[in-house]
């Protein structure tokens, strides 16, 4: 069933008349024809567009195309964007306090790994989305020193060392230096840090997403490894409130609510031009994330990152499961969250398969969840095909592609073959945008209708009302498919003033997403739509207008 918005818009071209002809009264045909283009399915054709499908995660190759193994699948689409997580300790190798107070940020920090990162996507004009991080519980083979590190040599002062468990029976388990992350000193330097990263980035349209950086494993805003395996968990749920401010049930929650606004402010002070994301772990960071006095301050509504796709929803379980606190007291952030992920970015990566999973049931839930969660973007990393020595069972690999063509926006358009109208000079035809993918585009584009004539050149450009972000399938859907959000309008062409000739009606979705005074521009080509006949310049054709050599003869209607 396709959910529809009805609205009749009046596009007024003004042109020359297109009149009776003369004898006996007889009127021309309908001068304005439909072109019958009907979209492409989602089982036929992935279509890229930015932010939108797979993407490079960390860099790597996207699937199946990065492994040998899976030369039986045709390579997927280019994608737009790729993603990048970078340690602090490798982008401040240097104690500033043994700098000048006024070195630059040159000598401060060595950008090089991001500023290689940003010049590898240019050259293939692709786009990064960034990450921080100041801990992570794994996955390196090797730790120099046998200690896991991700802070700069001198913040070790504001840390604690936990030992974790052997990884071999002859060597001691690894030390994981973990921040201490309500220590005014670690929050402070990690400002400075943020601070200098927007300095450098927040005007480069080669960075279009920053994600919230600063808290927890990996920067996803959780202790879960300290409480499971370090020993070191969150304070209880009935000491939370009292000890960080806000409500904490699970325990993998250890920073405060003071120290939540000084590293929030931090982010968003950072990067105000450029789209933020944050996973939505820690209740407390999520509901001053999704504030009116951070909305005021950015570019777009902060997006959503989540990190387990096919094992844990979009949605966490403090927002969702009926035994929740925030469930049980009914939050309003409750329903904030579940809005923002029907209206603004929504970013996954895949998980590891668990023991005693079926890929069957892990990708099936993967494909629920990108449809039921609004999810725009899907990883090249991380899920069990990507390294496997073996070609992907055909029956997953379906299920695979399902999710990553549902994923984010897929608009196509047409015109209502029969719609065509022709009075007082005027033609009418109805023409219907859809979204046949799961999230709706929440950069700035810019559809617009052009009459073009038969040598190519546009001869007016047209509005539309219609609202692309706006375009999303309401309410939560357990199937397999998104629900088609459509649009109608009726698009009005006065025939006065145009000599005689073969005109086409065409749509485009131009781009526009840029930041004021960039120091680096990205421009991509008009969006790539779910259906055929694209033309050189972009655009698709919705109507043929014929307006014959008879009308400049031809008597005025009385």
């Amino acid at each position: 069933m396709v959910r529809t918005l009805s609205r009749c818009a009046a596009v007024i071209v003004a042109c020359a008349a297109l009149v009776l002809t003369g004898c006996g009264g007889h009127s021309d045909p309908d001068p304005l024809s439909a072109v019958i283009s009907p979209a492409i399915p989602l089982n036929v054709q992935e279509v890229a567009n930015p932010l939108r499908g797979q993407y490079e995660d960390l860099m790597m190759p996207l699937f199946p195309q990065g492994n040998s193994a899976q030369q039986r699948y045709p390579a997927w689409p280019a994608s737009y964007d790729a993603s990048l997580r970078v340690s602090w300790r490798q982008l401040q190798p240097t104690d500033p306090n043994t700098l000048p107070a006024d070195a630059p940020d040159d000598r401060k920090f060595d950008f090089s790994v991001i500023d290689d990162a940003l010049a590898k996507l240019e050259s293939r004009n692709m786009r990064l989305t960034l990450r921080v991080f100041a801990y992570n519980s794994c996955c390196d083979a090797t730790y120099a020193n046998n200690t896991n590190i991700a802070i700069p040599d001198w913040m070790r002062p504001a840390s604690t060392s936990y030992t974790g468990p052997q990884r071999y029976w002859w060597t001691p388990g690894v030390a994981h230096v973990v921040p201490n992350w309500n220590d005014p000193a670690y929050l402070n330097a990690f400002g400075q840090l943020l601070a200098a990263l927007g300095r450098r980035y927040d005007g480069d349209e080669r960075l279009s997403v920053f994600e919230f950086s600063g808290y927890g494993d990996f920067s996803e805003n959780h202790i879960a490894y300290l409480r499971d395996t370090l020993g070191a968990p969150g304070p209880p749920p009935e000491d939370s409130i009292a000890k960080l401010g806000y409500y904490s049930q699970f325990r993998d929650q250890s920073i405060t609510k003071a120290a939540i606004g000084q590293l929030v402010a931090a982010n968003v002070n950072a990067f105000p031009h450029t789209q933020l994301v944050t996973t939505a772990l820690n209740p407390e960071i999520v509901r001053e994330l999704l504030a009116d006095d951070v909305a005021k301050k950015v570019s777009a509504p902060v997006g959503i990152r989540s990190d387990c796709l096919g094992v844990y929803a979009p949605l966490p379980v403090w927002a969702e499961s009926d035994g929740s606190y925030y469930v049980h007291t009914k939050d309003p952030l409750v329903g904030q969250l579940k809005e923002r992920l029907a209206s603004a970015l929504v970013i996954t990566e895949w998980c590891q398969l668990p023991d005693g999973t079926t890929p069957q049931s892990y990708y099936e839930k993967a494909l629920r969840d990108v449809v039921k969660y609004h999810v725009s973007m899907t990883s090249s990393f991380n899920f069990p095909a990507v390294d496997s020595k073996t070609p992907m069972d055909p029956a997953l690999y379906l299920l695979w592609a399902q999710a990553n063509v549902s994923a984010g926006y897929r608009y196509s358009v047409e015109a209502r073959p029969g719609s065509e109208s022709f009075r007082d000079r005027v033609a009418t035809i109805s023409v219907v945008w859809t979204n046949y993918g799961s999230g709706g585009a929440i950069e700035k584009w810019a559809p617009s209708y052009r009459l073009v004539d038969f040598s190519g050149a546009t001869v007016r450009t047209l509005p539309t009302a219609v609202a692309l972000n706006k375009l999303v399938p309401s309410g939560e859907s357990s199937g397999n498919q998104p629900v088609p959000a459509s649009f109608t309008e009726s698009v009005r062409v006065d025939l006065a003033g145009l000599p005689p000739g073969h005109y086409t009606l065409r749509a485009s979705v131009d781009w526009q997403q840029h930041k004021p005074d960039a120091s680096h521009v990205v421009n991509y080509p008009p969006m790539r739509l779910a259906r055929p006949g694209r033309d050189e310049s972009g655009a698709y054709p919705l109507a043929t207008l014929d307006i014959s050599r008879q009308a400049l003869t031809s008597a005025p209607r009385q």
